[in-house]
């Protein structure tokens, strides 16, 4: 086993194992529940920090610690998938992992402290799924600065993005759903890509969606259905395109364009999915040749 280790004893005299590093290279790296018999309740300090092999990282359900910069500036970091037994939380865990997109929470407390730590601790569009309740959420960037005021000799605080707001609805026991739906025309006009992210976050996985949110979010991703579907087909995001399809979602005029896209980055599988939602919705209206497969 390449994990570095050491066995430490906390204050009532239970022995556990902390992880210090990993010797050599590991692009997943699945941290075990146990090692010489004793359980891994810590990550610590610096850890894994700097690491440029990383790609995925899974922590198991004895995990109680994140020290300082244990994670911080994982470049290549993707995804993350932790348990919310995490008690100690410290500063850094996930500075500076500038790939870093996709976290699994998996709750076994129904706990939301670590949740609302990790997005403090990482300013970037973040896109987390809650396990077992099925909840998908993504958290739009945001930007924290300092503006100097010389003649007053102070710094203000400054904060662009709409990323921020959307953290401030995560508590230690839970997300306020609804406050989550009425910041969506902020990220409207901050960041049409997050935007695309949360409408159909909230709308495949809708816990606690109110009938007015979703009409807000549906009537977005029609009315912009030529850049939604262009970001879905770049993304290979098959999944979400099913969906708009399903819930006719893409007009005439979106699905021209967007078939064109298909065929030109060869998607086949995404191309047959927008041909037989042309044939259903707007039969004896095919726009172009180059919509047949057998043009390839």
């Amino acid at each position: 086993m390449a994990f570095c280790y050491q066995r430490c004893t906390d204050r009532k005299g239970i022995e556990y194992i902390e992880i210090t590093g990993y010797e050599g290279k590991v692009r997943h790296l699945a941290v075990p529940e146990q090692m010489e018999g004793l359980p891994v309740r810590t990550i610590g300090k610096s850890a894994f920090s700097g690491r440029q092999d990383l790609e995925e990282i899974s922590l198991p359900a004895s995990i109680d610690t994140l020290g300082r910069y244990a994670f911080y500036n994982c470049m290549n970091l993707e995804s993350l998938s932790l348990y919310d037994g995490v008690e100690d939380y410290y500063d850094g865990v996930i500075k500076q992992c500038e790939s870093l997109s996709r976290i699994t929470l998996i709750q076994r407390q129904g706990n939301f402290s670590v949740m609302k730590e990790l997005l403090a601790d990482n300013d970037r569009t973040l896109h987390f799924v809650v396990e077992p309740i099925g909840l998908h959420l993504t958290f739009p960037a945001y930007v924290y600065d300092f503006v100097e005021d010389v003649e007053a000799r102070v710094l203000h605080h400054k904060i662009e993005g709409s990323g921020y707001p959307y953290r401030e609805c995560v508590t230690r026991k839970g997300v306020d759903l609804l406050a989550y739906d009425r910041l969506f025309n902020q990220v409207i006009t901050d960041d049409y890509r997050a935007a695309i992210a949360v409408a159909l976050d909230r709308l495949m996985y809708p816990i606690e969606l109110e009938m007015g949110a979703r009409e807000n979010y549906e009537q977005y991703l029609e009315q912009n259905g030529a850049s939604v579907t262009s970001e879905l087909i770049e993304a290979q995001a098959v999944e979400e395109l099913c969906y708009l399809c399903e819930n006719c979602l893409i007009s005439k005029e979106a699905l021209e364009e967007a078939l064109y896209l298909a065929a030109e980055k060869k998607q086949s599988a995404i191309s047959a999915i927008l041909m037989e939602y042309q044939r259903e919705h707007f039969t004896g209206k095919v726009p172009v040749q180059a919509l047949s497969l057998e043009d390839w």
